[in-house]
Parts: structure tokens; C-alpha cells; sequence
């Protein structure tokens, strides 16, 4: 009897898979049916309409373009790219709409950006009863068409945002709070993120070999330092009020066969009974149990325990110099190194020697900490102004973000939120209200709970341009605008290439996984670019398609006859202007032309040799006789003219791509990043090198290239993920080729090999045919 429902039971279990498998099968076969019913639809449309779409623009539409036109899908998704023609199809999907499908335009909410391309679409569509809005200017009227008050906007958040920072800092308690983070939280980090730092700061000072102290030495000059806990120790000093100079020669000759004239980091000076009196203070980058960073070994090439002899070693022969010649030392380490602590020692021990002080108390160490008006001021507002208008983009709650702070045991970040950004942030609230204001992050947000409350609007279709740009708190907006009975069809154009707006919050996964968040969704592709022409289709496309994350896009131009070039050209400081001059004086006088910087200051050359000068919004250069434009990246997003010129194209924080680091506490803010290295700043660049029709130059420093440009110029230095590989400049030895022999004879391939000699596989398979290896 048991055998018998072991069998049926196994029968069952082999009925029960059946069954799934021709469920789906079925399911497959129903879905394939109905795309292709809907397929089917479209081509009978495209047939119907096509006297309309090669008429109802000034020049027809393309297949791809008409295609997005005629779907009827309830979410549309139209991934468009630079200079495909994406505004027509906007302008050509509500002509469709409304001369074809005969669809009240009051029935159709159209959605842009900026207040220019919401007007430039009414304009262009020109229907009687429909305008294009912002969604800021849109939520506004329902607002108060709801409430019968428009609310008054504060235009200028971030300087409201600064007034409440200094009304805050006359708080003693928030003062110290401020002063307690800037001393001793501002630079924690975890284990991971401190390597990280301590590497690219090793890299960093290779290249540039010192870091400027805010404040002066003894005699009123410049301190340039080597680490940013050296940085602290020089603003130790100068709060304790001592005498100091930064690496003087050690004042008796020890330079001997292995070791150069000794450079203590630190020299303190003191008058102690009419006499001139010399003692040092050395810091030591090592933890507490004497190590030091494993990046230092990797630099050196060395293994870690080499590395840690060596600099222990040094540490050695410096404190047996002391020693022998009876000279004061004081020493600091890497390990636990906080403001306040290293800052109370060092303090003691002066005083044990008998350094006279003239201590900084609370109040004036925290104006020695971040001094009005200077550059680490601005900074940290922006930090709080940033932080706090992506908390709110988000549609983050605050207490939610500090828990998931508290969760990581992110010390540093739960003393920053909980002390300086949580007042700040309640401060600003308050402000407005007391000022009977609101941002335009709270208009959103109002207008999303009154349409979900009271459904004011209601609308057939929702077309919204520039997509890639969608934050979470214009997505609710969108979901409450649509309604649930009968939902809107949503319809949105965008190009994922030219998302460059994370920190104004926009979330690329909305785009990326639209369906995800939306529903089944039709996604159609324009891919035909009118603006430019090969080779720099080819380029750009394959420069940008190396972030796999982005939708991939096979561009091709309108004109296959057209030709767009991209060029490189090197400089040294003293020949820049005369460089971007010649190439000026070369552009036909009839030509238009772009100089585009990656910062706001990138043309700091050009300010000190031409006449620069406003006009309607606009900044100007006179170069060689004629006017020309200078913009940002982010403000060239868009334009065109016939050729682009990309001004310091560098490699360094301040380069393109920025180096600047995000600080850690926006992470629990921020929208995920794509994990692709730079994927934003390469997305940047795509937009730079995609504004011109003929012709695209690229200016950079011959010494001190872009990781962009050496990826054009020289792709064999430059790694999978967009870094140059970190020997790729470095010549051949013959200790260098016996260790490419030992990797290849024991049986690696050529992908491990060139990540442990840090070469690119090119470089690695030249040098084994040149040994004489076949592979």
C-alpha cells in the first residue's frame, strides 16, 4: 500500500511539471501572439499615416521616430541619443495625437525640464489649450488651483540655507558640536575608504607633491605638506600659538653613503631666556600596531613586510639621530589620530618642555578650523546644502537615514547627521514656514499628496522629455498625475548616455528600469543622429558603450556623406592661448563655435589674455576678432554649434574626470551610482565631444593628459574599466621580462598576467613575440 503512494505521489509530482511546462509554454506562445498583434497594429499605422509623417514637420520623420509615434502602449519608453531628432518626435507624437487621433490637447500634459525647453515645445507644437510645463511650474498651479493660495517659492535655497547655518553657529552648543566635527569626525573613515584615500593621496602626490596648509609658517610663508594629517598638525600649531617651519634641514650634517640630509617634519622655535631654542615633531604614517598602509608596499613594489622594514627602519635611524645629538623630539602617529586628542598631547608635551604658548580657546579655533568666507567654508555649505536638497529629492526620511547610518557603525557619519545636519536641516523647515515659503522640492511634494487625495487633473497622456534626468520625487508625481482608474498613457523620452545630473538627484534606475517601476512597457530607440557625422559617431558610441549598464544603441547619421572629426592637441601653459588661437583663426569666420570647460573656471588661461564680457545671459571671449561663447559641460547639454573646442582636458582633482571625492555621508542620500568607474564623468564627456557638427577639438596638458584622452590617443595603456594601467609608461627591463617568462611558463593567461605587471594585454603580447614566445 505504501509503495502505491510513493508511486502516485511521484506521478502527481511528474503531472504537477507537466503542467507548469505547457502553462508556460502556453503563456510564451499568448505573449509572442499578442506582440505580434501589436506589431501588426503599428505597421498598418506607419502605413495609414505616412503622407502625414513625411509632411506634418518641416523634413519627414524617420522610421524609428514614427514608429515611437504610433505606439499605444500604455508606458512608452523612447531611448533617444545626441542629436536624434528627440524634440521632433515630441512635437511629432502630439501632432499625431491630436490631428489624427483627434485627442483634445487639454487632454495632453507635456512635461520638460527647464522653463526654455518647456516654452520651445509650445512653441513648436502651436495647439490652442496645450503649454508645456515644468514640473515645478505644474505643481505650483495645482497648488493653487486646490487650495486658492499659490504658494511664494524661495528662489534662492542655498543662501537661505547658509543665513541658518550662522544662526545656528551662535548656538554655543551647536558651536561646539561644529567644532567637535571639524576637529575630530570630518576626516573618519572605514578601513576600506582610508586605503582608498591613502592610495589615490599617494598617487596624487606623485604627481603634485604637496598639499597647501591654510595657514602660514613663522615667518608669514606658504606651508605645503604631504598628507591631510599633516595638515591638522600644521592648524595644531598654529591653535597652540607656537613657531613652526616645515621640513628645514635637520640643524647638524647627517647625510651619509645611505641616507640624504635629514628633513625633520617639523621645527618648532621658542625664545627661552633670551635664547633661541629648535625642537621637531615628527608624524609617522603608521597604525597602532606599527604598519603601515598596504598600498605602500604595492607602490613600491616591494612585499609588506619589506615595506614595514623600510619605514620602520626610518623611523629608527631618525629617533637614534635625536638621540645621539641630544636634540627634542616629539612624535604622532597615524593610529587613532584625532584633532582634539593628538592636539592635547602635543599641548602637554610643550608645556612639560617649556615651549611658551598662546593657547586658541572654543571660539577662535573654530574660526581657525573653517575661517569665513575661505574655500573650506563654501565647501562644507555646500556639503549641507547638498545633502539637505537630496534628502528631499529622495522623499528620504531623516530619521530613516541615520538609522541606516547607525546600522553601518558609521561613526564619523552618525555624529555629522545627528548633531550638525538634523538642526541644520529642521532649521531650514522652520525658516520657511516662519517666512510663509516653500522650495520647489516641497511644491512637488504638495502637489503629489493633494492628486492623490483629490485626483484635480486629470489627463489621456503624459509625454515627459529629458527622462534620464527623473528623480524619485517627480516619479510619485508622475504616478499621482496619471491616476489609477483609467491611468494616463505615460510616454518619455530620454537619453541614458546623457544622464549627468545624480547630484541634482536624479535616479538613472527609474530610466534604466522603467518597466520595473511603471509596467509592461513598450521600449522604442531614435538612433539616427542629424547633428554630426563619422568618424566621430563610431568614437563617441564607442567610448560611451563601454559602460555596459547604459541600453546599447547602434547610432548612425542621417548623412552617411557627412564628416565630424575629433582632434587632440597638446599644450604647455606658456603656449595654451596661442594654441587655442591658431586653432580659432583656422574655423571659417562664418562657423559657430563652443569653448567648453568641465568646471566653471577652465578658462582661468583665457581670462588673463582676451576680453571677456556678458550679453542676455550669456559669457563671451574676444578671441582673434570674434565673439565666442564659453559654457560648462552641463550647460552645453543640448546646444550645438558647428565646432566644439574642450578646454583642459587634464587628468587631477580639479581634471576631466573630476577626482573630486564624494563625501562618505551623501552615500545614504544619493541615488545608486552605475559601479562602471566614472560612469557619470564619462557620460559627461560623451555629452562635451557630442556638441559639434563638424568638428570637435580636445585641448590637454602634454604632461598631465586626461584618462579620456590617453583612452583615445593610446587604448593599449589604458584598462577594461577605464583606468591607466599603473606601468603603462614604464620601459621594459630585463627584470621586467624575466618576470613576464616565470608568469607565462607557469601557465597564467594573458589577462592575469597584465593585471599583476599592471601592462595592457597589447603590451604583454608585443613583448612576448618580441621574446621570442609564440602563443
Amino acid at each position: 500500500m505504501f509503495g502505491y503512494i510513493i508511486i502516485l505521489l511521484l506521478l502527481l509530482g511528474i503531472i504537477g511539471k507537466l503542467f507548469l511546462v505547457v502553462r508556460t509554454f502556453l503563456l510564451k506562445r499568448q505573449e509572442k501572439r499578442r506582440l505580434e498583434a501589436i506589431e501588426n497594429e503599428k505597421l498598418e499605422r506607419l502605413k495609414t499615416h505616412k503622407y502625414f509623417f513625411e509632411h506634418c514637420l518641416k523634413y519627414p520623420l524617420d522610421i524609428q521616430q514614427r514608429r515611437a509615434i504610433v505606439s499605444e502602449a500604455e508606458n512608452v519608453l523612447v531611448v533617444s541619443s545626441a542629436g536624434s531628432g528627440k524634440t521632433s518626435t515630441i512635437v511629432g507624437k502630439v501632432k499625431y495625437l491630436t490631428e489624427k487621433l483627434h485627442i483634445d490637447p487639454r487632454r495632453i500634459l507635456l512635461i520638460s525640464y527647464t522653463n526654455k525647453a518647456a516654452a520651445e515645445l509650445t512653441e513648436r507644437i502651436n495647439k490652442p489649450g496645450l503649454r508645456g510645463y515644468t514640473f515645478h511650474k505644474l505643481a505650483l498651479d495645482i497648488i493653487g488651483k486646490q487650495t486658492n493660495v499659490k504658494p511664494s517659492i524661495c528662489e534662492n535655497t542655498d543662501a537661505l540655507i547658509v543665513q541658518v547655518i550662522r544662526e545656528l553657529s551662535k548656538n554655543k552648543k551647536f558651536r561646539k558640536n561644529l567644532t567637535s566635527y571639524l576637529a575630530d569626525y570630518k576626516d573618519i573613515e572605514s578601513e576600506e575608504e582610508k586605503e582608498l584615500k591613502l592610495a589615490q593621496q599617494e598617487l596624487a602626490n606623485q604627481k603634485k607633491p604637496q598639499l597647501k596648509s591654510m595657514y602660514p609658517d613663522k615667518d608669514g610663508l606658504p606651508v605645503y605638506v604631504r598628507s591631510n594629517e599633516e595638515l591638522k598638525l600644521c592648524a595644531i600649531l598654529t591653535s597652540l600659538g607656537v613657531s613652526y617651519k616645515y621640513e628645514q634641514p635637520y640643524q647638524h650634517p647627517v647625510s651619509d653613503a645611505y641616507h640624504a640630509q635629514y628633513k625633520p617634519d617639523f621645527s618648532i622655535y621658542y625664545e627661552k631666556d633670551g635664547r633661541l631654542n629648535r625642537i621637531y615633531l615628527e608624524h609617522f604614517g603608521v597604525d597602532e600596531h606599527g604598519l603601515v598602509p598596504s598600498w605602500f608596499a604595492q607602490e613600491k613594489g616591494i612585499s609588506f613586510e619589506e615595506a614595514n622594514q623600510k619605514y620602520n627602519d626610518g623611523i629608527s635611524w631618525k629617533i637614534m639621530v635625536h638621540k645621539k645629538f641630544g636634540t627634542t623630539l616629539i612624535t604622532t602617529s597615524s593610529a587613532d589620530f584625532q584633532f582634539s586628542v593628538v592636539r592635547a598631547r602635543i599641548r602637554k608635551e610643550l608645556k612639560r618642555i617649556g615651549v611658551p604658548m598662546v593657547v586658541k580657546e572654543e571660539d577662535e579655533l573654530f574660526d581657525l578650523l573653517l575661517p569665513q568666507k575661505s574655500a573650506e567654508e563654501k565647501a562644507f555649505m555646500r556639503l549641507i546644502v547638498t545633502f539637505i536638497m537630496l534628502l528631499k529629492t529622495s522623499c528620504m526620511n531623516l530619521v530613516d537615514v541615520l538609522s541606516a547610518a547607525q546600522q553601518a557603525k558609521d561613526k564619523r557619519n552618525v555624529f555629522l547627521i545627528k548633531y550638525i545636519l538634523k538642526p541644520v536641516f529642521e532649521a531650514y523647515q522652520n525658516a520657511l514656514r516662519l517666512q510663509q515659503r516653500i522650495d520647489f522640492t516641497d511644491a512637488i511634494i504638495q502637489a503629489t499628496a493633494l492628486c492623490n487625495r483629490f485626483h484635480p487633473v486629470s489627463y489621456d497622456y503624459i509625454i515627459v522629455d529629458e527622462f534620464q534626468d527623473i528623480s524619485i520625487d517627480r516619479y510619485n508625481f508622475l504616478l499621482a498625475l496619471r491616476g489609477e482608474d483609467s491611468p494616463a498613457q505615460l510616454y518619455c523620452v530620454g537619453d541614458d548616455w546623457q544622464s549627468i545630473y545624480r547630484f541634482s538627484g536624479s535616479d538613472m534606475s527609474l530610466f534604466r528600469q522603467f518597466p520595473d517601476y511603471f509596467g509592461p512597457t513598450d521600449i522604442e530607440r531614435i538612433e539616427t543622429t542629424y547633428r554630426f557625422g563619422q568618424p566621430l559617431v563610431d568614437y563617441s558610441c564607442q567610448f560611451i558603450m563601454k559602460n555596459s549598464i547604459q541600453y546599447e544603441k547602434h547610432i548612425h547619421a542621417a548623412n552617411k556623406d557627412k564628416k565630424t572629426g575629433l582632434y587632440f592637441y597638446a599644450y604647455h601653459d606658456n603656449d595654451y592661448c596661442d594654441i587655442l588661437e591658431r586653432i580659432i583663426n583656422n574655423i571659417p569666420a562664418d562657423k559657430s563655435i563652443y569653448l567648453i570647460g568641465r568646471y566653471s573656471f577652465d578658462d582661468i588661461y583665457l581670462s588673463k589674455v582676451y576680453k571677456s564680457f556678458r550679453e542676455n545671459g550669456h559669457f563671451y571671449y574676444l578671441i582673434g576678432g570674434r565673439k565666442i561663447e564659453f559654457l560648462t559641460v552641463h550647460k552645453s547639454k543640448g546646444l550645438e554649434a558647428d565646432y566644439a573646442i574642450l578646454l583642459q582636458c587634464n587628468n587631477g582633482t580639479f581634471g576631466f574626470p573630476s577626482q573630486m571625492s564624494d563625501d562618505p555621508v551623501l552615500k545614504y542620500v544619493l541615488s545608486e551610482g552605475d559601479a562602471y568607474p566614472n560612469g557619470e564623468e564619462r557620460r559627461l564627456f560623451y555629452v562635451a565631444i557630442t556638441r559639434a557638427k563638424e568638428m570637435t577639438l580636445v585641448m590637454y596638458d602634454e604632461r598631465n593628459p586626461s584618462v579620456f584622452v590617453t583612452e583615445f590617443l593610446h587604448p593599449e595603456k589604458v584598462s577594461e574599466n577605464g583606468s591607466i594601467h599603473r606601468n603603462a609608461d614604464k620601459r621594459w627591463t630585463k627584470k621586467s621580462e624575466n618576470f613576464l617568462l616565470d608568469l607565462y611558463r607557469e601557465g597564467h593567461d594573458i589577462n592575469y598576467i597584465s593585471q599583476k605587471m599592471g601592462r595592457s594585454k597589447t603590451a604583454i603580447i608585443y613583448r612576448l613575440n618580441k621574446l621570442k614566445i609564440k602563443l
